[in-house]
């Protein structure tokens, strides 16, 4: 039994296809060449022809199976990236007697299960396991893994998980704990391997992928996954069961050890998550549902849902289409109007490191977010509208989900953070208000995204959750968003005192604001919302136009004033005036 393989994967691959290709065309010809034989009769001069086409066309079909399964064996056997020369030494000689033998061994398991279901005895179950643990070193070989599972059939493969489960509480319907999955490898470990093999290797048929998958309980596949190496499109199979539960359905008086078998899974292979929130627009919703993580009973989990996030989505992950798809339905599912992160009887993701990881990594889509923010307040600026699909996601959704995110406050200072590096990152500073025409549309576009982030900011404050002194001193900060091209980087000053007046002026100009809001919200004055709205937008006016004159540019006329005035009216009122009403009253 065996023999000694070496194979290069991606020439391997090449020469199926070439030999497909060769199918293809021995197939189109076949038929008509056939009857044009068939009508010349005996005058054909080649009748041995016909025979050599069918053993050509016989040749490719049996050479591409041979390799396929090859190269199906190694695969498990040695991991790869795809590149150079395999090798290893196969448990058997064809695929025909990797399956001959596969069927013959899920006899003994099949005749073991029988006996045990009948006498139910430590020792019926010993001699289940004694069957499966024979297969243990011919399972690498996915022709062997699928013969064995077919043979024995899903009910009975069922069967021999649900045994084992019976009489461990809930398992069945909420899972188990690592430890106790790390013994059930001893005796079913070998089953589980069998499943994951056969079905990386596309070798399962409807009955495994589809029925198999619905009619099992939800222990039972997340056991599977956790006892052996499943492929990404396995794992995500099993998350959508899973998750797709109503979240009123996992008993709350036990763990939820399916969830924490899924996240333990998902640290190991982030790229399957990335690709299930990319695919899947419901999955994040399931997923990170407020109460998800903090109703399993699984100390720690949130940290290791957080870890497996941040693994799949920081800005490095896997492949940056699919992350971006995933991004999009995090925030859109985030951020609906009927979102349970936001008021709702679910809680919050309040002091959780899910909401850190998310603000720490959703940075480099504040420049999409803000375009959209932009598109809304400024549907003339066509030069400042989201790309695809960022252009089909509603502000308010984002807004939305910046504020989910924010009832956290570490997180939203990680947000205020990135939102004054977006800001910053414009250079707004090379552009004057008031110059040429093309030196105008610039800072006048830049000035847009720059309003744009701060308004989501702003959009997405009115829930967070601090004290009012807090606030007053955040939302002073955001509202100086715009103007915060005036620092050394983009105005430079060689003069240091000067540079020092500069920035404590900056520092005045923020105090202003926070004394005026936080009278709003002390009731020390009469003011309406609107009108300390008005006041914070004139007073950035003035800071913008005292700061040009300071440093040498050209003054700007009243008129141009006003403009400037508007502008930023225009791009931050509404977002103020809602932020003030709703924490001030």
């Amino acid at each position: 039994m065996g023999e000694f393989v070496g194979i290069d994967p991606s020439r391997a691959e090449q020469l199926i296809r070439e030999m497909e290709g060769g199918k293809d065309v021995l197939g189109h010809t076949r038929h008509g060449l056939e009857a044009a034989i068939a009508e010349a009769g005996p005058s054909w001069t080649g009748p041995a022809g016909v025979a050599a086409m069918h053993r050509s066309w016989a040749f490719f079909d049996e050479t591409q199976r041979d390799l396929k399964w090859r190269m199906d064996t190694l695969k498990q056997m040695v991991p790869t990236s795809g590149n150079g020369m395999l090798s290893e030494f196969l448990p058997f000689d064809s695929e025909a007697e990797a399956a001959r033998q596969g069927k013959a061994d899920a006899k003994p398991i099949a005749d073991a299960l029988k006996q045990h279901q009948i006498e139910s005895s430590i020792e019926t179950w010993r001699d289940v396991t004694a069957a499966t643990a024979s297969t243990k070193e011919k399972l690498n070989d996915p022709a062997y893994a699928a013969a064995l599972l077919n043979a024995l059939g899903p009910d009975k493969f069922r069967a021999l998980f649900m045994h084992w489960m019976k009489d461990k509480g809930p398992a069945m319907d909420r899972g188990l704990p690592p430890a106790v999955l790390q013994q059930g490898r001893k005796s079913l470990g070998p089953l589980a391997e069998a499943y994951a093999n056969a079905e990386r290797a596309g070798r399962l048929g409807e009955e495994w992928r589809a029925k198999f998958m619905e009619s099992t309980q939800p222990g039972v596949l997340t056991a599977l996954i956790a006892m052996s190496k499943p492929s990404s499109r396995l794992l995500n199979q099993v998350a959508l069961r899973v998750l797709g539960r109503p979240l009123g359905a996992d008993l709350p008086t036990s763990p939820n050890w399916n969830l924490n078998a899924l996240v333990e899974a998902y640290n190991v292979d982030p790229q399957a998550l990335q690709s299930l929130l990319a695919d899947n627009k419901d999955a994040a919703g399931w997923l990170l549902h407020p109460q998800r993580a903090r109703m399993s009973g699984v100390a720690d989990l949130e940290a290791k849902l957080a870890e497996a996030l941040d693994k799949a989505l920081n800005p490095s992950a896997g492949t940056a289409g699919v992350r971006d798809r995933a991004w999009f339905n995090i925030i859109r599912g985030m951020g609906a109007e009927d979102s349970p992160w936001i008021g709702g009887s679910w809680g919050t993701l309040k002091d959780s490191p899910i909401s850190e990881c998310l603000a720490k990594n959703v940075a480099p889509y504040l420049d999409q977010l803000a375009r959209g923010q932009s598109k809304r307040d400024s549907p003339e600026l066509k030069s400042t509208f989201p790309t695809s699909p960022w252009d089909t996601l509603a502000p308010d959704d984002a807004s939305r989900f910046m504020g989910g995110l924010m009832q956290d406050k570490d997180a939203a200072n990680i947000l205020m953070k990135a939102s004054q590096d977006y800001t910053l990152s414009l250079d707004i500073g090379r552009f004057r208000p008031f110059g040429d025409e093309a030196t105008q549309d610039q800072y006048t576009s830049r000035a847009a995204l720059a309003g744009g982030v701060a308004n989501l900011m702003l959009s997405g404050s009115t829930h967070a959750e601090w004290t009012d002194d807090e606030y007053a001193d955040w939302l002073a900060g955001v509202a100086l968003l715009p103007v915060s091209w005036l620092s050394n980087k983009y105005w430079p000053i060689q003069d240091a005192n000067v540079a020092t007046a500069r920035d404590a002026g900056m520092d005045e100009a923020k105090d202003g604001l926070k004394g005026v809001i936080t009278d709003y919200f002390d009731k020390k004055t009469s003011a309406t919302a609107e009108y300390v709205a008005n006041r914070i937008v004139q007073r950035q006016a003035e800071w913008v136009n005292g700061s040009l004159n300071q440093h040498g540019q050209k003054p700007l006329t009243e008129a141009q004033q006003n403009e400037v005035r508007m502008a930023f009216r225009g791009r931050l009122y509404d977002a103020l005036v809602k932020a003030l009403k709703q924490r001030g009253g």
